[in-house]
């Protein structure tokens, strides 16, 4: 496999590091300083470079602004583990550093689109636009499975994480990547897994991401919670899915219940996209985000 065959990138990237909350925050950013802010916030287990395909689709100019959430990408790593309000308080954080003083527009996939929707409810005098790409959080657990669950979570700490898997190449990783996400072209793939990747001493190329994320959550936020915060978000929302989310089934009122809790919302669903949407159809994404950004 020729390397050369990789993505080529319509907007050029830059990156810079900061502290954020005594961890290094690599920043990933496209466009101009002056141009319009939005930021993005990518999915469990990927990094800032997930968004280059929708980046360079978009139409107008705008200032892309794209951490790498703590122990992903190109940022530093928890010792003590992860937790979900951990990106709450890192958004919020950064926020502060780059866009103090004016509400923000926030575009965010999966892992991202969750901790997003709660931001936007905790702090809604920050947020001017929201828009989750397929993060519409999980369903609420069942609380009587509290000792189950934490005792699970007690294991996992005890035993460790599974170690990542090596590959002998980015183009190893490539094939892999291929194989989980079928509608991913081979050059696109081939740029994901040069720029989300890392090496390790030996050389063999791992998926850049702390083997840390893969132990549970010790808490979990319950139905009423999530419903208290998506309650309070006052900007408006767009939410795109890939199809009608199934695993709120047996929420009450099941997924149009979810969606219910959200007072200025829309939501709409991208034919022939699986989860990773703005990598399957990076040009009707921007196209919708930027109709939606864009409307007064």
């Amino acid at each position: 496999m020729n390397p050369t065959a990789a993505y080529q990138p319509r907007r050029a990237s830059r990156s810079r590091f900061s502290d954020v909350r005594g961890l290094t925050c690599h920043v990933r950013e496209w466009g101009d300083a002056g141009a319009p802010k939005v930021f993005l916030l990518h999915g469990s287990l990927d990094a800032s470079a997930t968004f280059q395909f929708m980046v360079d689709a978009f139409k107008g100019e705008y200032h892309f602004i794209a951490p790498d959430w703590r122990g992903h990408g190109q940022s530093g790593w928890a010792a003590q583990g992860y937790w979900f309000h951990d990106y709450l308080a890192d958004l919020d954080a950064l926020l502060d550093q780059i866009s103090p003083d004016e509400k923000v527009a926030l575009v965010a996939h999966s892992l991202g689109g969750n901790v997003a929707n709660f931001y936007a409810g905790v702090r809604p005098e920050r947020v001017r636009k929201l828009v989750s790409l397929d993060g519409f959080g999980l369903p609420g657990p069942d609380p009587a499975e509290t000792p189950t669950r934490l005792a699970k979570w007690l294991k996992a700490w005890r035993d460790g994480p599974e170690s990542s898997r090596p590959y002998a190449s980015v183009e190893a990783l490539a094939e892999r990547l291929k194989q989980a996400h079928p509608r991913l072209s081979m050059e696109k793939a081939l740029f994901l897994a040069a720029h989300t990747s890392r090496r390790d001493a030996q050389g063999n190329v791992l998926v850049a991401f702390d083997p840390k994320h893969r132990l549970p959550f010790a808490v979990a936020n319950r139905r009423e919670e999530v419903a208290a915060c998506l309650g309070a978000i006052e900007a408006p929302v767009l939410w795109l899915s890939s199809d009608r989310p199934t695993r709120y089934a047996k929420e009450p009122g099941g997924w149009e219940g979810r969606l219910a809790m959200v007072r200025n919302v829309r939501h709409h669903q991208v034919p022939e996209t699986s989860h990773n949407m703005h990598h399957d159809d990076p040009a009707a994404i921007a196209r919708l985000v930027e109709t939606f950004l864009n409307e007064a």
